[in-house]
């Protein structure tokens, strides 16, 4: 995983289960050899420090992968 990473939390047992968010930050060591990751949540609008072995994350969306044309008119859209 790297920063910027959009990932799911996937544990049951964590009550943010089933939240997305963005990967921004490591905050050193969780024993035994397990990472804090710290996430900004969108839905809850801040970040917060999860285990990386609650985390997985998830595939790119292909609306993020749309390219634009620099030489068309996009005037009208703004």
């Amino acid at each position: 995983m790297q920063i910027g990473d959009r990932v799911v939390i996937c544990d049951p047992k964590h009550p943010l289960n089933n939240y997305e968010g963005k990967l921004i930050g490591f905050r050193g060591k969780k024993p035994p050899d397990d990472a804090w990751l710290l996430i900004f949540i969108n839905d809850r609008g801040r970040s917060h420090l999860i285990p990386q072995s609650m985390v997985k994350a998830l595939s790119p969306k292909s609306a993020d992968n749309k390219k634009v044309d620099p030489k068309t008119d996009h005037g009208r859209y703004n």
